[in-house]
């Protein structure tokens, strides 16, 4: 028999509306059940909240003023909140968006990172979602990866959640319900730690913004880990972000996002994104050609006239490593610190497309295994599935290959560089592939379904 939560469990009917099919998940504060509205049959969250915790007054109000404020919230980067209900014995209850996914900490706690390009879109997408909260007065106050839902791995559909109380405590990490501070420790801005003026702005949400955004890259967060004073002593510094380990643009950002001072924080932050995107791909960007349609620093276009133009087109294309959504992800190996790994990666690919017979030498990295090779031969799959100067063929054969590594069916882990299988991701290349004329896909993608 299922285990009765705050006196819900599967089949429970809440208000005469929603049906509970499942729990998700449970903390100090409350549980959360995925439900279905019985009017309109679409797929619910449930957040029940403990009648104890809706007895404190300040934590009470703060939750429903801003559960309210958050159904005028117009952004896709934001979960969706639908209603707030109390019960006849004061528990609360509050209705969201159902996302199929995980947060960003599952991610993480398994060694994945990203690579730069992917770190600043999805600065760039987060930063949407603050944006549109910080206009209605609304700040999260705990910006943290268990606060970041991953939609089907797909980090550029990321999604912000649990809005202005503290989250569930899980692992390690506290929750923290003060006066002005709802967030965890390693993850907190100067302010929330007593750091300067100690008030809490749009400016704080984008400090923890910074921080989050350096775990996703491999960093390690100055302070975690170690307790509130270590925390606190590293905030009291503008953070440098000097290692060698990212490149200057998304290094720059990150400075900007990271002053102790509140006011020297960006007041548009996805203006900086862009700003961060836009010379990144610059510096993707192969040389000018001469009038002898070559390049001038490209010694591969000595011996023929298109060899330049498809090393830079895969320079760019391996740069781009997440652009088709949930792709983007590098596992570093248990032992390993962080390491420039993705730059690696998108040398080995160049190397492994340069060679006699790409596919031969990109199907030997998988079979030698390991999470580099993976990563590696990844890289020049994806690269040459989008090199439009390749053959319709190879860049089908590039395009089924990638689908194989997600699809459920063929799924190995010691051949895959994701942690699980992903239909959604498999049928999306299977049929880039259908489309360039692989004579496979069509089957593939009738055995996977919708």
């Amino acid at each position: 028999m299922d285990k009765s939560i705050l006196g819900i469990r599967p089949g429970s009917v809440i208000q005469h509306t929603y049906e509970v099919t499942a729990l998700l998940g449970e903390g100090g504060m409350g549980a959360t059940f995925s439900g279905v509205n019985m009017a309109t049959n679409h797929e619910v969250a449930i957040k029940v909240i403990t009648a104890e915790f809706a007895r404190n007054k300040k934590a009470a109000d703060l939750f429903r003023r801003e559960a309210n404020l958050m159904r005028t919230i117009q952004s896709d980067a934001v979960v969706g909140y639908e209603t707030t209900m109390m019960d006849e014995s004061g528990q609360l209850y509050l209705v969201m968006e159902y996302i199929k996914g995980k947060p960003l900490s599952h991610f993480l706690e398994k060694g994945a990172r990203l690579a730069e390009i992917d770190v600043l879109k999805l600065g760039r997408r987060l930063s949407e979602g603050l944006t549109a909260i910080h206009k209605f007065g609304i700040v999260h106050r705990d910006i943290s990866p268990d606060n970041v839902m991953i939609p089907d791995d797909d980090i550029l559909g990321a999604k912000l959640i649990d809005f202005g109380v503290a989250s569930d405590t899980v692992g390690t990490e506290k929750s923290i319900i003060g006066d002005s501070f709802a967030g965890k420790i390693s993850y907190a801005a100067p302010e929330q730690l007593g750091i300067g003026t100690g008030k809490v702005s749009p400016a704080t949400d984008l400090y923890s913004l910074g921080l989050v955004l350096i775990r996703v890259a491999g960093l390690q967060v100055p302070g975690a880990g170690h307790g509130m004073a270590a925390a606190i002593d590293a905030r009291r510094v503008d953070q440098d972000i000097s290692d060698g380990r990212i490149g200057t643009p998304l290094a720059q950002v990150l400075r900007q996002l990271l002053k102790v001072d509140p006011a020297e924080r960006p007041t548009n932050p996805v203006a900086e994104f862009d700003a961060a995107l836009a010379a990144l791909a610059k510096t993707a960007l192969p040389p000018p050609k001469t009038d002898t349609d070559a390049f001038n620093d490209d010694p591969v276009h000595e011996d023929t006239g298109s060899a330049g133009t498809k090393s830079g087109v895969i320079a760019a294309a391996v740069l781009l490593l997440a652009a088709l959504g949930g792709v983007g992800w590098f596992f570093m190996t248990q032992n390993a610190a962080p390491t420039g790994v993705a730059m690696d990666n998108a040398e080995g690919a160049r190397a492994a497309l340069a060679s006699e017979d790409p596919l031969a030498e990109i199907n030997a990295l998988i079979d030698r295994g390991g999470e580099d090779n993976l990563n590696v031969a990844f890289g020049a799959l994806l690269a040459m599935s989008r090199n439009e100067e390749e053959s319709d063929r190879m860049r089908a054969e590039a395009s089924f290959a990638v689908a194989q590594m997600y699809d459920p069916a063929t799924y190995d882990r010691a051949r895959s560089p994701f942690p699980a299988a992903n239909a959604n991701s498999a049928r999306r290349f299977y049929q880039q592939a259908l489309e360039l004329g692989h004579n496979g896909a069509q089957t593939a993608l009738d055995r996977i379904g919708d």
